[in-house]
C-alpha cells in the first residue's frame, strides 16, 4: 500500500528556525483527551453466561511456556516465603493491575439483564455511574453493590477503578433505593 506524507524541500525551509517554530507549536497546543468507545452492550442472562469454546490445542503448552511458568511460580514462592510489609505487598498487586489499561464493566439489573460497557481504568467511579443513568429509561435512585457485597458510597465516586480495585473485569450488582 502506499502512504503519503509530507517531506520539506530544502529550497522551502528557512533552515533550523523553521522546524523550530513548528516543535514549539506543537508543544504550545492543548492536549487532545482520547475519549473512549464505551462498546455498549445489552446482554440478555443467557448471553452473558455464555462460555467461549476454545480449540483442543490452545491448550498445548510448549517446553519454552513451562520454562517461563516454572520460573514464575519459582519467584512467587520465594516472594511468598519472604517476611513482606502490608505496602510490599500493595504495591505489588498495584503493579499487576497497571498492565490493564481498559476495564470491562457490567451492571447486573434485578430482572437479570447486564449493561456492558468499557471504560478506561483512570475513569472515575461517577463516569460508571453516570454511564448506567444515560442507560435508564426513568432516572430513579439506585444503589450500587460490588461482587464482594459491599455498597458503594457517595466517597467512591471521586476514585478511579483502578483504586476501587474493579480492574480488569468486574459486575456490579445494580438494586433500585427503596
Amino acid at each position: 500500500t502506499t502512504e503519503q506524507f509530507l517531506v520539506f524541500d530544502i529550497a522551502n525551509v528557512d533552515g533550523i528556525q523553521t522546524l523550530e517554530f513548528l516543535r514549539d507549536a506543537l508543544k504550545s497546543e492543548d492536549r487532545i483527551e482520547l475519549e473512549v468507545d464505551r462498546n455498549v452492550q445489552v446482554l440478555s442472562p443467557a448471553q452473558a453466561a455464555k462460555k467461549i469454546e476454545l480449540p483442543g490445542d490452545f491448550y498445548a503448552i510448549s517446553p519454552e511456556e513451562i520454562k517461563k511458568e516454572q520460573q514464575y511460580r519459582t519467584e512467587a514462592m520465594e516472594k511468598q516465603m519472604q517476611l513482606r510489609t502490608k505496602a510490599m505487598r500493595e504495591k505489588d498487586e498495584l503493579r499487576e493491575i497497571r498492565k490493564y489499561k481498559f476495564a470491562l464493566i457490567r451492571i447486573r439489573f434485578p430482572d437479570g439483564i447486564y449493561l456492558q460497557g468499557t471504560f478506561s481504568v483512570y475513569q472515575k467511579f461517577s463516569d460508571v455511574i453516570a454511564f448506567i443513568q444515560e442507560n435508564l429509561e426513568h432516572n430513579c435512585p439506585f444503589v450500587l453493590s460490588s461482587p464482594t457485597g459491599h455498597k458503594f458510597e457517595e466517597t467512591d465516586n471521586e476514585n478511579t477503578l483502578m483504586q476501587l480495585r474493579l480492574v480488569p473485569a468486574t459486575i456490579i450488582t445494580f438494586q433500585w433505593d427503596p
